[in-house]
């Protein structure tokens, strides 16, 4: 009680319920707005209005008879003020002051109620409370705004149907320094193999204790062109792991071992230009198009050498390939998730990289299973299970586990990828065969090591111009189609300034209550700007910064040119409507 000032517990018990009572009607008015927005961008900036009007009108910034006549309404419906005048008549009108006291302290304060306000305050709260309730009950049984399930796919249906029978594709392994040629929707220009090579591959991460925890463990691979080997194993394997280190998305820990591209060490600066990084997550700006998130990326990490017809070419042909043509004008917000993640395929496949396909899959069907050439599995703990061809019908890949001493065969017509999961015992929770050992050990191991990859690859940077150039295109496209966010800044802002002037229209300095009044305007004019901005950006602001890390992970613009464009330029328009004069005709 003395931390508070109260020296009653009396006081103290008025103190404590006022606060409890005003809690919970803002709460109340808080969570039925929550209920009444459409979007988060809406629900904070109407927020933001409503909190500025009870702190202007709670008769603290400007006192209630200097309030104009045709705003005092929004005084005595604020219960911000109907707590603060509560706590007020509570506190002054106890024996620490004398009867002469209180009135003076109070009048500061434009209070002249009697005590009989205290509680009539505390019911006013409760009856806020009990409505604001109500209607954020009638709004949660009426009102629902419903999200895009994605766009309708007959039209894509229809086109792909009618280009089915212009489909093939040849698949075979280049030597080094091959150019490939595949003829398929999307596959029309040559590209460079890239080859892959992994070599003793280890990864450690410090623990809060200063201890190392080792997450992958000598794991050795190569992966070819013209190849898609899927990367499979228990929970907690090391797979999203793996492909991290190999990707450079992991800024931490340590790495132990070589990653080699075309023969070379890996360089990190241009690994991220000859490589697609397809995470789980599909992070994309979704007030961007289709065919906007592909151009964007070929824009920025294509070579140099590539003309802008080839660009343009080579997006559409990626549209075509990932059947996302007759939607390509659609808005990626709109899109369902199987949809986004073939913008998310589409937007690293657009960068014409070598096409040596590493992908980590999860249970999938004997078909899918079958589409794929090889295997990397992993076993709990990131040791290596095996490595190596699939062969038709995974024949290979079953010899070399039922060669293995102690291992069932497969029963007939099961799935392949079934039963070797559960050969190394994921997801089962109990003790199997260490079939990390037994590939160390075998013949299969041994060959792994041998091979090696070996073909030239160099990649050109982007220019800094066409960087800063294409950022600022995308980022005026994400403002212009986000007309919530603009419109609640454009709005809001000249009504906070008609509400600032009309309530301090011509008001004087002829008086002390009145000098605090400017001084409140001046102070709280800029705090509600910037509580204001605050509150209607972080919703745009935290999407764009996922994006953000994403596309320079990916390597398509530095930070240099991300940071110059959204560097805050602040340009300010003020009215005056408040004068700070000393004329004929102010309100006195």
């Amino acid at each position: 009680m003395y931390l508070t000032g109260k020296r009653t517990f009396e006081k103290y018990i008025v103190f404590f319920l006022v606060l409890v009572c005003f809690q919970h009607a803002i709460g109340a008015y808080m969570t039925m707005l929550s209920s009444l927005s459409p979007s988060i961008t809406v629900g904070q900036a109407l927020a933001g209005i409503f909190v500025s009007f009870f702190l202007l009108f709670s008769g603290n910034i400007i006192l209630a008879d200097l309030i104009p006549n045709y705003s005092i309404w929004m005084y005595w419906f604020n219960p911000l003020a109907w707590a603060l005048r509560s706590n007020m008549l509570s506190e002054f009108s106890s024996d620490r002051y004398t009867p002469a006291q209180s009135t003076k302290f109070l009048d500061c304060f434009s209070i002249s109620q009697g005590t009989e306000y205290v509680w009539f305050g505390i019911g006013i709260l409760v009856a806020y409370y009990l409505f604001f309730t109500t209607l954020n009950g009638l709004a949660l049984h009426f009102i629902r705004y419903e999200k895009y399930k994605g766009v309708s796919v007959k039209a894509m249906t229809d086109n792909a149907a009618s280009e089915e029978d212009n489909v093939y594709v040849e698949v075979r392994t280049p030597g080094a320094g091959d150019v490939v040629q595949a003829k398929a929707r999307g596959a029309g220009l040559p590209f460079t193999p890239s080859n892959l090579c992994i070599k003793d591959l280890e990864y450690y991460v410090t623990l809060p204790s200063g201890e190392e925890k080792q997450l992958l463990r000598g794991i050795t691979a190569h992966f070819e062109p013209g190849r898609m080997v899927a990367l499979m194993g228990a929970t907690g394997a090391g797979k999203t792991t793996l492909m991290d280190v190999i990707a450079g998305r992991k800024t931490g820990g340590r790495i132990v071992g070589d990653i080699i591209v075309n023969g070379e060490q890996k360089n990190p600066a241009n690994f991220s230009r000859i490589t697609a990084y397809c995470e789980q997550m599909d992070i994309h700006s979704e007030a961007a198009t289709i065919y906007e998130a592909l151009v964007f990326s070929a824009n920025l990490r294509l070579p140099p050498t590539f003309s802008e017809e080839e660009g343009m070419n080579l997006v559409n042909e990626t549209l075509e390939l990932l059947e996302l043509s007759a939607i390509a004008g659609e808005m990626v917000g709109r899109l369902s998730v199987e949809q986004k993640k073939r913008v998310t395929i589409g937007v690293e496949v657009v960068v014409r990289t070598g096409r040596t396909v590493l992908c980590t899959i999860h249970q999938p069907s004997i078909s899918i299973f079958e589409l794929f050439d090889g295997l990397l599995l992993l076993q709990k703990g990131g040791f290596t299970a095996y490595f190596g061809d699939l062969g038709v019908n995974s024949v290979k890949m079953l010899e070399y586990f039922e060669s293995i001493p102690g291992t069932k065969e497969i029963r007939p017509q099961y799935n392949p990828a079934t039963y070797m999961l559960e050969v190394i015992g994921a997801g089962i929770g109990r003790d199997v065969k260490d079939y990390s050992i037994e590939y160390k050990n075998s013949e299969l191991y041994k060959s792994n090591r041998e091979r090696t990859a070996a073909v030239g690859a160099g990649v050109g940077r982007v220019r800094f111009a066409n960087q800063l150039g294409q950022l600022a295109e995308k980022q005026q496209l994400t403002y212009w189609r986000n007309p919530q966010y603009n419109f609640m800044r454009m709005f809001l802002f000249p009504l906070f300034a008609i509400i600032f002037g009309t309530t301090f229209y011509q008001l004087s300095t002829a008086s002390v209550k009145k000098i605090n009044a400017h001084i409140g305007l001046i102070y709280n004019s800029m705090d509600f700007i910037g509580v204001i901005n605050l509150m209607t950006v972080l919703e745009v602001t935290c999407a764009e910064r996922a994006v953000f890390y994403r596309e320079r992970m990916s390597n398509y613009y530095g930070p240099l040119p991300y940071k110059l464009y959204y560097a805050p330029i602040v340009r300010a328009v003020k009215g005056q409507l408040s004068a700070v004069q000393k004329t004929n005709g102010q309100r006195r």
